[in-house]
């Protein structure tokens, strides 16, 4: 055996392995480092008056930088969850659940009760604690924030549910269009309509939409690509409109620069 050749052949492999592994290294920290980036790429404008407002942010909170083309869902009711304790339903076997729990192991405990469970994700931020997690419908990549499913629990142990249950209907001949920047919908917000001295704890994008009153005689509801801002300690929710950068209220007020 020529061992020269075969010791030139190892290093090279070596060589060609760490290239390998540096590139999929340097592309994970790209891929980071291009999905959200620090509130300090805000306008100056919009910075000074954060300051001047003593308006702040949650530690280590991120600004998306997505921005995706996307279009408006069109869906209609199924089943529509109530707001009183009498339009939950009740999980007989309350399965043992951890507050930190996956996917799977959500899947595991509960799969076989809720209906199309796959189909929605936990939405941390929206749930209230002590009392349910919410989980959001989603549509692609992206949540559908007015279609919730609510596990309620109580002593580690989820003891029953409401849910929304919807049927999303062809977008066939609707124009995609690129959403607005996260930074643009958050300086509009800030400037326009949060009150001196808010703690923003997330900003989101997903599909927001007014939901008739009459939504369960099955009329068609629209949903629109939104960003949604979620404040510390306040149960106002903000949505800025993510093609039209129109501001409206988890009410479905339209806000117009109020101050």
């Amino acid at each position: 055996m020529d061992w020269r050749r075969a010791k030139s052949v190892l290093i090279f492999s070596f060589l060609l392995l760490n290239i390998v592994l540096g590139y999929q290294l340097w592309t994970e920290w790209r891929e980071r480092l291009n999905t959200a980036v620090d509130w300090t790429s805000l306008p100056p404008e919009t910075l000074q008056f954060m300051r001047d407002n003593n308006i702040q942010v949650v530690d280590n909170a991120k600004i998306p930088t997505e921005t995706p083309a996307m279009r408006e869902l069109t869906y209609i009711f199924k089943q529509r969850a109530g707001d009183s304790i009498n339009d939950r339903v009740a999980i007989q076997q309350t399965p043992e659940t951890r507050f930190v729990f996956n996917q799977q192991e959500l899947a595991n405990a509960l799969g076989g009760v809720v209906p199309e469970l796959g189909s929605y994700t936990l939405d941390w931020p929206a749930s209230k604690e002590g009392v349910y997690f919410v989980l959001n419908r989603m549509e692609g990549a992206w949540p559908m924030f007015d279609i919730n499913l609510n596990l309620y629990y109580s002593e580690q142990k989820i003891r029953a549910y409401a849910q929304d249950l919807v049927e999303i209907q062809s977008t066939t001949g609707v124009k995609e269009q690129q959403v607005l920047p996260a930074t643009k919908a958050l300086a509009k917000v800030i400037e326009r309509n949060l009150p001196a001295g808010s703690v923003i704890k997330e900003i989101r994008l997903g599909y927001h939409g007014e939901i008739f009153d009459d939504a369960e005689a099955e009329v068609l509801q629209v949903s629109s690509p939104s960003w949604r801002v979620l404040l510390e300690n306040s149960e106002e929710v903000y949505y800025v409109n993510a093609i039209t950068a129109e501001v409206t209220t988890e009410k479905g007020e339209v806000l117009v620069n109020p101050k």
